[in-house]
């Protein structure tokens, strides 16, 4: 008997196109993500019409819920522990300056406490965060 051969020859897959592909999938949802920042307390913020914009530089931050809980890095701090936290990362990130983000309904003496903690731990300049009334949300 006669062996037939292959009239097709080899076959060879490429893969380079898709292998592009996959890299410009790639770049591009590493361009367009968005990070979110997870938090323990649900914060609503306090509105103002006069503000001026912070400017762009490492900050620490404290959020104070309603019920004057204190959270500094995604970490619930009691208020006997905060300005440790606020030395230590203070030191880690080597910021002078702290925003506090407190919910509309949190007491005026949760707020003051946090800016006195903030203060023994070497804060040299405190904002507080607020949401602008001007813009429709």
């Amino acid at each position: 008997m006669a062996r037939r051969t292959s009239s097709r020859g080899d076959t060879k897959l490429d893969l380079t196109p898709l292998i592009d592909a996959v890299f410009q999938l790639l770049i591009f949802f590493m361009v367009t993500t968005t990070f979110v920042e997870v938090t323990h307390l649900k914060i609503e913020l306090p509105g103002t019409e006069h503000h001026s914009p912070l400017q762009k530089e490492k900050k620490l931050k404290i959020l104070i819920g309603a019920d004057g809980q204190f959270e500094v890095s995604g970490q619930l701090v009691s208020l006997n522990d905060l300005d440790t936290w606020l030395s230590r990362e203070k030191s880690q990130t080597a910021s002078t300056s702290l925003i506090i983000v407190a919910d509309a309904n949190t007491p005026h003496g949760f707020v003051l406490d946090a800016m006195e903690a903030a203060t023994q731990a070497g804060v040299e300049k405190i904002d507080i965060e607020t949401r602008d009334e001007t813009k429709k949300y």
